[in-house]
């Protein structure tokens, strides 16, 4: 082999080692989930990558890595003040095979004014975006929520019953914006809820004021009629068999779609990528959904720790 074709193959196998260790196994037999924050402090955020290109075209290489398929993106006002750049966005997005929901947080919506709000919100950033948009590529494909109750003051410092209540409302909020949804001409989007992995218990281990396993299970049934799948957060394990240990009644007993969240934080439940990595396919083996990731900034982030100098 000549110098300078020798020379070439060596930058070449560089170059494949690198982008192999920063890949991974980069195909995998499940899609994936990822939760997509708009945080504004950080360049990570939607709200500065949408619109911007070279961002985007990270992100998109970041998914590919990952094997996403469904993205929760969080996008505050962007339907009203950017919506040629969202619609580029969701364009891009289905280009490379990727679902789009548009994701809501705002735990206020467990009360009425709150829920009253979260609707006015659907109807301005999801039903009016998309109505706007002649491309259903440039459409939303579904709505997320992730208004977590065990996350209010009200949970943590009330009673058992206080926290079943708040569960009910929960409820009210996910059947109340299914029944919008299909007044409005929204009858076609599915909604996706993000949901503790440990709110099944029953007491006295568990901290929700269930009357019996009955009461469980009829709102979980419940529950199912509004929304078609749940996204179980698992975090704070590192072992697949805790993980799946901590998900298996939901994943047995759900009536629609579960899928289990695993979090993409370093220090916590995991060292580098490579333990991510090395435990998602046996989780992703239980559900035909695989699992979604908590969040891309957390990805992006431990992926660049992972590099070496």
């Amino acid at each position: 082999m000549k110098p300078a074709t020798l020379c070439q193959a060596c930058v070449v196998g560089v170059f494949c080692f690198v982008s192999a260790a920063l890949r991974g196994a980069e195909v995998t037999e499940r899609p994936r989930g990822l939760w997509f924050w708009s945080k504004p402090s950080s360049p990570h955020g939607a709200a500065n990558v949408v619109g911007d290109a070279a961002h985007e075209t990270e992100a998109l290489a970041a998914f590919r890595r990952w094997n996403v398929r469904r993205l929760y993106g969080s996008y505050a006002t962007l339907p009203d003040t950017a919506p040629a750049a969202l619609a580029a966005w969701n364009r891009r997005l289905h280009e490379n095979g990727v679902r789009s929901e548009s994701l809501f947080s705002d735990a206020a919506a467990l009360t009425p004014p709150g829920r009253a709000a979260l609707l006015k919100q659907i109807d301005e950033r999801v039903l009016r975006f998309n109505a706007g948009r002649s491309k259903v590529e440039e459409r939303f494909d579904g709505i997320a929520l992730d208004i977590e109750p065990h996350a209010l003051p009200r949970w943590k410092d009330g009673t058992a019953a206080d926290r079943r209540a708040l569960l009910e409302e929960f409820l009210t909020t996910c059947l109340a914006l299914r029944a919008h949804l299909d007044e409005h001409g929204g009858g076609a989007l599915p909604i996706s809820a993000a949901l503790a992995c440990w709110l099944d218990r029953l007491p006295p281990e568990g901290r929700v004021g269930w009357a019996s396993a009955a009461d469980r299970d009829g709102w979980f049934a419940r529950l199912a009629r509004g929304v078609a799948s749940i996204s179980l957060m698992a975090y704070e394990r590192s072992r697949a068999d805790a993980v799946l240990e901590a998900t298996a009644w939901e994943r047995a007993n759900f009536s629609g779609q579960t899928v289990t969240a695993l979090r993409a934080r370093l220090g916590i439940e995991w060292k580098s990528p490579a333990d991510l990595r090395a435990v998602l396919p046996q989780v992703e083996a239980a559900s035909p959904l695989g699992v979604d990731l908590e969040n891309y900034e957390l990805l992006r982030l431990a992926e660049v720790a992972s590099i070496p100098p």
